[in-house]
């Protein structure tokens, strides 16, 4: 998060750097979950402070282990009740964002990795930067529950074989926004009749 913070090259990272807090919500039991959250944390104040994202202070080392770790803790027993939910994590994230306001970063974190594209510019002065942090967030979770399926769904022998037809069963069914992108397989057609 502090390479996408930090430096225009790494953009493109805002759009994974929350995989392993959202792998460690999905693995993890709460109280793992939050120890997780808050070495990932602790990590971002680290790193942003030696890069100067973030002004090193007690209050910036305070908001960025603890927060990130409840979020954590709370995601991993909501996970544990109605399982994960890339919509849920993302809704929770607007209130890290919120949760984040002491710090006075520009565009808070999630949007602040995307820069100042026209596209994100426009969305964040249009429908606020908090909508751009949840898409990124459930980009981030969408994407981590894709990988897992694909995972789960290598066969066990020696020949490892991705169902491409489940992971695409799966995609339209648990992304429904972006389900109206995908194409699906028509039917077959009979030969063309013959003159």
């Amino acid at each position: 998060m502090n390479a996408a913070l930090a430096s225009v090259e790494g953009r493109w990272l805002g759009w994974v750097t929350l995989l392993p807090l959202f792998l460690a919500i999905r693995a993890l039991v709460p109280w793992q979950a939050l120890l997780a959250g808050s070495f990932w944390g602790l990590s971002l104040c680290v790193f942003s402070a030696t890069s100067q994202v973030v002004d090193p202070s007690l209050r910036s080392f305070v908001l960025l282990t603890a927060i990130p770790g409840l979020y954590a803790f709370v995601a991993s027993r909501v996970t544990r009740r109605v399982g994960f939910s890339p919509l849920l994590l993302g809704l929770g994230w607007v209130a890290v964002e919120l949760a984040l306001q002491p710090l006075a970063l520009h565009r808070g974190l999630l949007a602040g990795t995307q820069g100042d594209g026209l596209v994100i510019r426009t969305l964040g002065n249009v429908a606020g930067y908090l909508l751009v942090a949840f898409l990124v967030a459930y980009v981030n979770a969408t994407l981590l529950s894709i990988l897992s399926d694909v995972c789960a769904q290598v066969d066990t022998s020696r020949q490892r074989v991705w169902r491409v037809p489940y992971v695409a069963r799966w995609f339209l069914a648990e992304a429904p926004p972006l389900a109206l992108l995908a194409v699906l397989p028509s039917q077959p057609r009979a030969p063309p009749a013959g003159r």
